[in-house]
């Protein structure tokens, strides 16, 4: 039996950070609203488990997602009112 996904689209390197968050439950909540739609995500977050928050001010939680899914995964954030539609552009 075949995996549906390509071993292209599974590789790490075709993530994108979507947003950073400087607390842990923020980047939690974001995460959830992801994963009840459907879009697989990564989280990566050096706050010692919890035990140090003040490492995510240094080094903020990243929120990573597959780069097919970043317009998709924008606009399911924005509209949870999780992200700032105008904070992400330049």
């Amino acid at each position: 039996m075949k995996n549906s996904v390509s071993e292209a689209n599974r590789h790490p390197l075709n993530t994108v950070v979507l947003a950073y968050f400087h607390y842990r439950y923020e980047a939690e909540l974001a995460q959830g609203f992801l994963d009840e739609s459907g879009v697989p995500t990564v989280l990566l977050i050096d706050d010692a488990g919890g035990m140090d928050v003040g490492l995510s001010f240094v080094n903020p939680a990243r929120l990573l997602v597959g780069l097919e899914y970043v317009e998709r995964s924008r606009e399911i954030l924005e509209d949870a009112g999780v992200i700032d539609p105008e904070a992400l552009t330049m």
